[in-house]
């Protein structure tokens, strides 16, 4: 069996909420998905005030950490 093989095979093994971690995290790792936040990164460089910058990197990390623990 090969390493990839054994790796699925120990992720279908995980309850249904686990899967969908792993596939959310690998997702996360995609170049496409690394490239598209970057494009966002440089088109909105600048666009925010301090005070909206705050509001939006606390709405993102309440959205990242609702996104792995439920």
């Amino acid at each position: 069996m090969s390493v990839i093989e054994t790796i699925v095979r120990g992720v279908q093994s995980l309850p249904l909420r686990e899967q969908v971690e792993v596939a959310r995290y690998v997702h996360r790792l995609s170049a496409s998905v690394q490239s598209e936040r970057a494009a966002v990164l440089r088109r909105t460089h600048g666009v925010l005030d301090e005070m909206d910058g705050k509001a939006f990197e606390s709405a993102m990390h309440d959205a990242r950490h609702a996104e792995m623990h439920g």
